[in-house]
């Protein structure tokens, strides 16, 4: 590995890379006006290790739906026949048609109609295993439980902020807060106390729902406010159906009008994840880097050699999404509520809003005022610290054998080169990416992305079956109205808020897919990937650090309410390679 200013071949270093400027190229045509690869280059298409595994996964998929059919007819065995047929002895090119595909083709073999009760989703686990949070269905109170569990270690433990003041037009009384948490506790006790938060989701306000199969979708803004109770668990005391000062509002005591309001709370939630927190922070913004990285950073860099190995297969996963997974008519376009012009909106406006200079976990919880573990359970923010500790130290126990003093950085033309792309108008079109003068500053840049690409993006992506897999828990619309204050308290309202049984699973068979490939873990890469003693003793000592940090999760999980492995270091990913 050899910095640009010491290669002793300087004319054929930039032979290489003017050679990979013309197969990287940035497009900006879909979602509208993000930086993506204009081609997927072979030598990035996915691998034969990588066509197995999913054929795996697509087998667990087939099994599930066949078991789920009629006994007696013959859809479970053409179900089989499918998926044989599709993902036996698979190609690249075949993988990149069918993998986001698929799941609808599967989804005929239910009926079209809707379930007649939410719990009819529970079929969907015929051979797989059954979600956790399945359990607290039953019981009311254990349901709020869960319901404020998932915003500190579900899908998307990115979004709840400490609550400091109500927000204009949320008019919740110390009567109605009183109902839920008893004796003599009040807002603003809660508040002095820091043990009131807030998810709200105004990023959907004003965003237009579509419609799949002639079907009309509906997704709110809401509003939903938690306080933390004497077991540093989140209660949930009201949730505002909007944004504006006559949205409904709805507690705990509203029987299935709450239900109602708790569900379309998960409804946001889900788009949100989807559209900002896992596709937009971590999917596209890699793949900003990666093209960056190949056009500016010869393969001989020490930076291009470490990033490589956690830019695997991003290339592959992102192409696939945006031909089908994403595009008009794709699942997201069908199980989600936006329309999908909509919905690239977001995605776009969640890069535009995200500065990579404060793109690390520690600086998100303390921007939202998380880190007061005295009062707030919360196992992302717990395990997270830990992970990005062993990040860091990495970043900068390999920067430091790669540069011998920050004035080797400041020399660096290629380092410059590639920062600068990744922020310009022509290039990568991330927002706020700090030129690296120092060894220090070079590290921040190394720990974010590896960051995002490991576990950042793992913590949004392999919690998906466990909380979206139940379509009860969680779905991408609505296909009923908002409801008000008039709308009926039944089960039966809603029950009609639920997807189509076909509809549902096109979604879940997706997520499965999404949560069960794992086709590469953190920390490690492939032998002999690194060839001089500070860069394998760097990773040696990061391996050591990420043993550790799986002992010490180990022994908190079993305290918890549910089991959060999601930022285990054996179980994440080394790069967005699904």
């Amino acid at each position: 590995m050899t910095l640009p200013q010491d290669d002793s071949n300087p004319s054929k270093r930039a032979g290489r890379l003017a050679s990979k400027r013309e197969t990287y190229r940035f497009v900006y045509d879909w979602p509208p006006g993000v930086a993506t690869s204009a081609e997927l280059p072979k030598s990035d298409d996915y691998g034969a290790l990588y066509l197995l595994e999913s054929a795996k996964v697509y087998a667990q998929i087939a099994m599930n739906v066949a078991a789920m059919v009629i006994e007696g007819k013959d859809e479970g065995k053409n179900v089989v026949d499918l998926l044989e047929q599709r993902f036996t002895a698979i190609t690249a090119a075949e993988l990149h048609e069918h993998v986001f595909r698929s799941p609808r083709a599967v989804a005929e073999a239910l009926p079209p109609r809707f379930p007649t009760s939410w719990d009819e989703y529970k079929a969907f686990f015929a051979t797989w295993e059954t979600p956790p949070v399945v359990g607290f269905y039953d019981d009311p109170e254990r349901l709020n439980l869960a319901f404020g569990w998932q915003r500190v270690a579900g899908v998307n433990p990115m979004l709840l902020a400490r609550c400091d003041e109500l927000p204009d037009h949320f008019p919740v009384s110390d009567a109605r807060f009183r109902q839920v948490m008893g004796g003599d506790d009040s807002i603003a006790r809660a508040i002095a106390e820091q043990r009131l938060y807030l998810a709200d989701y105004a990023a959907l306000d004003g965003i237009p729902a579509g419609t799949t199969r002639d079907l009309q979708k509906y997704v709110c803004a809401p509003r939903a406010l938690y306080a933390a109770a004497s077991d540093r668990r989140l209660r949930p005391i009201a949730i505002q159906l909007g944004q504006t000062p006559d949205a409904a509002m709805f507690g705990p005591s509203d029987g299935w009008r709450w239900r109602m309001a708790m569900q379309l709370v998960q409804i946001a939630d889900a788009n949100l994840h989807e559209g900002i927190y896992h596709l937009g922070r971590t999917h596209l913004v890699m793949e900003a880097v990666k093209v960056s990285m190949e056009r500016q950073l010869d393969e001989s860099h020490p930076l291009h050699r470490l990033l490589h190995a956690h830019l695997e297969t991003t290339l592959a996963i992102n192409h696939s999404a945006k031909t089908s997974l994403i595009a008009p008519g794709g699942t997201v376009d069908h199980c989600f509520a936006p329309t999908i012009e909509a919905f690239a909106g977001v995605v776009k406006k969640a890069l535009d809003t995200y500065p990579i200079a404060q793109a690390s976990p520690m600086h998100d919880l303390e921007r939202r005022g998380l880190m007061n573990d005295e009062v707030l359970e919360h196992p992302y923010r717990d395990d997270a610290q830990l992970v990005w500790a062993a990040i860091e130290a990495y970043a900068g126990e390999y920067v430091r054998g790669a540069y011998p003093d920050d004035a080797a950085v400041a020399a660096d033309v290629e380092l410059a080169a590639f920062v600068r792309e990744l922020g310009a108008k022509d290039g990568g079109r991330l927002i706020d990416v700090p030129q690296p003068k120092t060894r220090e500053q070079v590290q921040s840049l190394v720990a974010k992305l590896v960051w995002i690409a490991g576990p950042g993006h793992s913590s949004v992506n392999f919690a998906q079956y466990p909380f979206m897999g139940f379509v009860a828990n969680m779905t991408g619309a609505s296909f009923a109205p908002i409801p008000t204050p008039e709308t009926p308290d039944e089960e039966a309202q809603l029950t009609k808020m639920l997807p189509p049984l076909r509809i549902a699973l096109e979604g879940v068979t997706m997520i499965y897919f999404l949560s069960h490939m794992r086709p590469t873990k953190l920390g490690h890469y492939p032998p002999f990937y690194f060839r001089d003693h500070a860069s394998r003793a760097a990773m040696h000592g990061f391996q050591k650090a990420l043993k550790g940090v799986e002992a010490t999760i180990d022994a908190r999980d079993p305290q918890r309410l549910i089991t959060y492995p999601f930022l285990k270091p054996s179980l994440v990913l080394q790069s967005i390679s699904i």
